[in-house]
């Protein structure tokens, strides 16, 4: 037996959870991956190993990809011009469209409500889309998403959405997220802080947006809310409901939150 030999056999073996941190070391170094320290603290590290092997074959297939446009993976299909179709055939040749990116594992995502929607989607996809480029990738599983609004921000719908999350985030005391990533968001976040401080839950009983106004730089969003409150130390709940607002500052493509007013005062 030579020394080479020796050497492998004192080489320790790795358990599944150091393969994973080395796996996730190789990712950073060679591709700039950066990782949580941990991406979920209940997910088997079987399935973690599992993930990170998708995302390394999927850097190392990117790496190497050419680009082709959505219309040559498609395989160039034939297609009828938006308007000289009737809505009903609009219909029938959009389904056609999503069905053919299905297949080519290709998906479309509209998240966001438009009048004339089957129209608006066929043009975007035909006129747009088709002509959108993209790594020529064939990876057995692999899907590539597109969102309609990646393309055409829609900020009436980015500023409900805003609204909605920080209001769940900041009534939802069973989750730490509020306090360690945006507790000091607001420009009012110390008066904030210490009414939600008092109370150990809440829950929203109705909300409803009623009124969004936007600029280029500065929004405000009014609202009706309703929700209760429970003290501390007791089983005793508070009522709050009446109009909100909150206004937001756009920068680098999103919208920040800068004030939030409850209806808190009695």
């Amino acid at each position: 037996m030579n020394q080479d030999d020796n050497d492998d056999e004192e080489l320790p073996k790795l358990n599944i959870k150091q393969e994973n941190e080395f796996k996730k070391l190789k990712l950073n170094l060679e591709h700039g991956a950066v990782f949580p320290d941990k991406l979920h603290p209940d997910l088997p590290p079987e399935i973690e190993s599992i993930f990170l092997d998708s995302v390394m074959n999927f850097e190392n297939a990117s790496k190497n990809a050419k680009q082709i446009t959505v219309f040559e993976k498609l395989g160039k299909p034939e297609f009828k011009p938006a308007d000289t179709l009737s809505d009903e055939e609009i219909a029938v040749e959009l389904d056609r469209m999503m069905d053919l990116m299905h297949q080519n594992s290709l998906a479309l995502n509209v998240l966001a409500d438009y009048e004339d929607e089957n129209r608006l989607i066929y043009s975007f996809i035909t006129e747009e889309l088709f002509l959108h480029e993209m790594n020529d990738l064939n990876i057995p599983g692999m899907v590539t998403n597109f969102i309609y609004e990646e393309f055409h921000q829609n900020h009436k719908y980015d500023l409900e959405h805003a609204t909605e999350e920080f209001l769940k985030m900041f009534l939802n005391t069973k989750s730490d997220f509020y306090d360690e990533f945006h507790s000091e968001d607001a420009t009012n976040h110390e008066e904030l802080n210490n009414f939600r401080s008092l109370f150990k839950k809440f829950k929203i009983k109705f909300l409803e947006f009623r009124a969004i106004i936007f600029d280029e730089k500065d929004a405000k969003v009014d609202f009706e809310i309703d929700f209760w409150a429970k003290i501390k130390g007791s089983g005793n709940k508070m009522y709050y409901s009446g109009i909100g607002n909150m206004t937001f500052e756009y920068e680098y493509g999103y919208w920040y939150v800068r004030k939030v007013t409850l209806p808190i005062i009695n």
